[in-house]
């Protein structure tokens, strides 16, 4: 199967269990609202016809779509974000130093070298908030201070290990930084990851092999478990939370859909240019509802709020983009987990130029390779 079924597969359940939860709650009211639903199904549309028409383009024309993108977007976040840009530009030659030009005699060398890079930098940025005594599993205000960039860092990190190679130790490390820093993100894009990644190193005819699904079950529980860990997290820092565990998988997202409706309304018919361009996205939609917290929005409330009718335009450049990024086995595992994240988190700078990095990578190598 396409990795990408698993991007759709979540949209649309996180869709239906959405408005089930604003049905079934009172709080989320008014319930599901009919302008706001049909724009949901519009951009998941834009993201389906772009997909499949991304063929049409030029290899050309994408890569310069995909730098174009990718160095504006995080240009507008400051001189730091061009500084950014430009390092991911030149990281990109040096992939395609590795895998495109041969130079290593043995291409499985250069990755097995970039691995062990890769997790001494995850195990370095998961020790320093643990020895300035930032753990938010023993203290959950520790979540909101500056260590959780370091908690993030390392849980990203670790996905793009496993997209290179599905290490179940690798796996069950990523997991142990969830849990600790308590955040289900970086546990579900983990497990997604990994899970993808077994999927494609399977027999093209019977899939993953029966042994495997032994370690799937072993996942789901490790998953499960981190979920726990950050439901009881919840309940002692907020005492008044009387949802049980299941219903508040239930209850999250009717409140982050109820957030994306209320942004439609404010974005409506143009945008208002904000959430793409913040530098705390999620601070900055908590405080357009007067909160000092930060709110997800789901994949449709940034496109919606920042640019109106015209963030259906956002929806056809992300369905390029995966379609694009899907021709590589790497970035197709971390294409197809950041669109799954993005359906209940929402889309930030962040997201979109890591999706137009990933995307202009691939068609980059087969560009060089078509041209040697």
């Amino acid at each position: 199967m396409r990795l990408s079924t698993v991007f759709w597969a979540s949209a649309i359940l996180y869709l239906i269990t959405a408005l089930i939860s604003k049905t079934v709650y009172s709080d989320l009211t008014p319930g599901p609202e009919a302008a706001p639903l049909a724009y949901a199904l519009t951009f998941l549309g834009a993201i389906a016809v772009s997909y499949r028409l991304s063929g049409k383009l030029g290899d050309d024309y994408k890569t310069k779509l995909y730098l174009a993108v990718l160095v504006v977007v995080l240009s507008l976040l400051g001189w730091w974000g061009l500084i950014l840009a430009i390092a991911i530009i030149g990281a990109t030659e040096v992939i395609i130093h590795y895998e495109a030009r041969g130079v290593e005699s043995n291409p499985e060398n250069a990755r097995r070298e970039l691995r062990i890079i890769l997790t001494f930098v995850v195990l370095v940025l998961f020790i320093i908030p643990i020895a300035a005594g930032a753990v938010p599993i023993l203290r959950p205000e520790a979540r909101y201070s500056v260590f959780r960039l370091f908690y993030l860092a390392a849980g990203y990190f670790t996905v793009v290990v496993l997209s290179l190679k599905p290490d179940f130790r690798m796996f069950l490390l990523g997991e142990a930084i969830a849990a600790v820093s308590t955040f289900r993100t970086i546990g579900l894009a983990v497990a997604l990851a990994y899970f993808l990644r077994m999927v494609q190193q399977g027999n093209p005819k019977t899939g993953i092999q029966k042994r495997s699904y032994f370690i799937i079950g072993a996942v789901l529980l490790t998953l499960l478990a981190v979920f726990v860990i950050r439901y009881y997290t919840t309940v002692r820092t907020y005492p008044g939370w009387s949802l049980g565990f299941f219903e508040t998988l239930l209850y999250r997202p009717g409140v982050t859909y109820t957030v994306y409706e209320r942004l439609f309304h404010l974005g409506m018919p143009w945008g208002k240019r904000g959430i793409l361009f913040s530098t705390d996205p999620k601070g900055y939609v908590g405080s357009l509802f007067g909160r000092d917290v930060g709110y997800t929005y789901t994949l449709f409330g940034q496109p919606a709020y920042d640019f109106g009718l015209l963030g259906l335009i956002e929806g056809a450049f992300l369905g390029m983009a995966l379609a694009d990024a899907e021709r590589r086995r790497p970035t197709a595992v971390l294409s197809v987990t950041l669109m799954t994240l993005m359906v209940p988190i929402g889309v930030d700078a962040f997201f979109l130029s890591a999706m137009a990095f990933l995307a202009y990578l691939s068609v980059e190598v087969d560009v060089w390779k078509r041209s040697h």
